[in-house]
């Protein structure tokens, strides 16, 4: 009678029979040769999407990260967030002071200048500035952050991301209000850091000091710390899961676009501001209502977005500054609470 046929075996089953035999003969008599099956296993595993390689799980892992805030940043507490901010305003103030002082001249109508030692008054100040309020903005969103979640350890919504960088920076608007003006007179009149508060007192009050520009420093400070810690990271994760940007090319998306809109946004608030805190005289800028009429009446609408360009510059670099802070500094200061 005839013998019954059975299926010849398939190649890859071959070569895993052939890798069981390899790893039993290996501990007896030494490991033998490949065979030709089990090397065409090894390569089908190696062409197969089921078997991803070392370097393409590293690929795919960059990918996500980049996608996505790590949602353990959310362990660090207030004074953990507090030194990376004050090590990202230290960071920013370093490398753009001279564009402050190009946007601030800008709008007050003061002549520009490539003089470094003239584009950098009022360093001290704009660095103890930006130190302190970004110092403020990270823990403070951090507790929004919070509020918003329920102290649960999850990712945010892009509103709650963006709601809670603003409601810290309306809060560290109170802060820099009095230290901007500090440094707008420095740059203005070019006194030291001790005599400027003293003058400021001495022609216009205690009252000028705390008070000149307060409201427009919360306003702008709310919709600047809501790009930087909000909207551009949310930008940067729907342009590499939505639109398939590679990591470097979704930040600079989310830079550009968050910082531009964000400046945009903002910019007549803080041309107000500048404006206000230039003239503690009161001579040509008085109050909120009187300096927005007097801007318009100068050059039209137009005048609220003079030093737009410099402050557009200045943000975007900021936005990915910021975003790149918070992801990088947290893991290297913070290393414990990174380690899952």
């Amino acid at each position: 009678s005839a013998r019954p046929s059975r299926a010849k075996p398939s190649r890859e089953e071959l070569g895993e029979r052939m890798t069981e035999e390899h790893r039993l003969a290996s501990l007896t008599r030494g490991a033998p040769r490949f065979s030709q099956f089990e090397r065409v296993s090894q390569q089908t595993k190696q062409d197969s999407p089921k078997y991803p390689q070392p370097a393409q799980r590293r690929r795919a892992t960059r990918r996500q990260n980049a996608a996505m805030s790590d949602p353990r940043v959310q362990r660090l507490t207030s004074s953990e967030n507090t030194i990376v901010g004050l090590a990202t305003g230290a960071i920013d103030v370093s490398t753009t002071q001279w564009i402050l002082y190009c946007k601030n001249a800008t709008q007050q109508g003061l002549p520009l200048t490539m003089n470094p030692r003239v584009l950098y008054r009022g360093y001290t100040m704009s660095l103890v500035n930006m130190s302190v309020l970004s110092g403020l903005q990270f823990p403070l969103t951090a507790l929004a952050t919070s509020a918003f979640t329920g102290g649960q350890e999850r990712a945010l919504t892009g509103s709650e991301e963006i709601g809670a960088a603003f409601v810290g920076g309306v809060l560290s608007g109170f802060v820099c209000a009095p230290m901007e003006l500090v440094m707008i007179q420095q740059q203005r009149f070019g006194t030291s850091l001790f005599a400027t508060p003293s003058k400021v007192v001495a022609e216009a009050g205690v009252g000028s000091l705390f008070g000149r520009g307060l409201f427009m420093s919360c306003g702008r400070e709310g919709v600047f710390t809501a790009g930087m810690l909000g909207l551009g990271p949310v930008m940067r994760r729907y342009a590499s899961e939505k639109m398939g940007y590679s990591a470097p090319a979704a930040a600079i998306f989310g830079a550009v676009g968050g910082g531009l809109v964000v400046a945009t946004l903002s910019h007549p608030m803080d041309t107000i501001k500048t404006c206000q805190q230039g003239d503690i005289g009161h001579k040509t800028y008085r109050g909120i209502a009187h300096t927005a009429t007097t801007l318009l009446g100068e050059a039209g609408p137009k005048r609220f977005f003079s030093g737009w360009a410099w402050r557009s510059g200045r943000m975007v670099f900021q936005c990915f500054l910021f975003d790149a802070c918070k992801q990088h500094l947290s893991p290297l200061f913070f290393p414990h609470h990174f380690q899952d």
